[in-house]
């Protein structure tokens, strides 16, 4: 009997810390605005924002869904900021062309004022087809790259929330 209440307080102890760890895992997947230095992004329902992320990227968050390449799973759409300093929109341009398998579009829009640029290409990493989009915007010496990739099997699926990320995407 003595052990029974101690027994007791215990189970509900972990009940309550199941609860919480379930409710804040959840939170984690909710949409959100990221206001970083520089920019800003919508971030859609079903993508975590990585923190404290060693990457060097200014930006990067991944989907809750997995997929699968040969045995290995991986994230079925990923979302990453680089800032490059010194870069311009031509250069960079021509870079994602030479590292695609093909460009299947190119919208150039002017941001705020200054030069930008929405392209999406087919990449092949690790065997398999991704769709990659890119949205490039120049502030001063600066370029903003947005990188959304996505399991190009799974492009349906995730087009409303690319377009989110896109069209959320703002440079300061």
């Amino acid at each position: 009997m003595e052990l029974l209440i101690p027994g007791l307080a215990l189970v509900a102890f972990m009940i309550w810390a199941s609860t919480r760890i379930k409710r804040n895992a959840a939170a984690a997947f909710e949409p959100e605005t990221i206001d970083n230095d520089g920019f800003v992004i919508q971030k859609p329902e079903g993508f975590l924002h990585v923190l404290n992320d060693d990457s060097g990227l200014a930006f990067r968050s991944y989907s809750k869904e997995v997929g699968t390449i040969g045995k290995k799973d991986v994230r079925q759409a990923t979302a990453e900021v680089q800032i490059f300093d010194r870069e311009n929109l031509r250069t960079r341009k021509t870079a994602i062309a030479g590292e695609s398998e093909s460009v299947i579009s190119e919208t150039p829009y002017v941001d705020g004022g200054e030069k930008a640029i929405v392209i999406e290409t087919i990449r092949i990493e690790k065997g398999a087809e991704f769709t990659v989009s890119y949205k490039l915007v120049t502030r001063g010496k600066r370029l903003f790259e947005l990188r959304v990739s996505v399991l190009s099997e799974n492009k349906d699926e995730f087009s409303g929330k690319i377009e989110s990320i896109l069209d959320g995407f703002r440079v300061k």
